[in-house]
């Protein structure tokens, strides 16, 4: 849930080697959410399109599928968007989560 004072919060798929495949980042403070990936210590271009699915201090469900040419995001079981790999995605291995938000549950598959 984000928090009711919170500007964003992020959720980063990352590699054994640092990199971030996909960068998850609602910005309440822009109402936008950005996406994006870092390879070898350089952000690629970001990607904005589409409405803020978030509300502060409201509960919500988010799928990220890791498909073989994009991940599909769902927010509260309706399409939010596709973020077309920019790296392998066979060699994902890790999960990072940060910033205005509370977990109440995490489901890997």
């Amino acid at each position: 849930m984000p928090e009711k004072k919170g500007k964003r919060f992020h959720i980063n798929i990352l590699k054994k080697n640092g990199d971030i495949a996909l960068h998850f980042n609602p910005r309440f403070d822009e109402k936008a959410v950005v996406r994006n990936s870092l390879i070898s210590n350089e952000w690629g271009n970001e990607e904005r399109e589409g409405k803020m699915p978030f509300e502060k201090a409201v509960g919500f469900d988010l799928e990220i599928k890791n498909e073989d040419y994009a991940f599909q995001i769902m927010v509260n079981g309706e399409r939010f968007t596709s973020y077309a790999h920019r790296l392998e995605p066979h060699e994902l291995n890790g999960l990072q989560i940060g910033g205005d938000v509370e977990i109440t549950g995490i489901q890997l598959h």
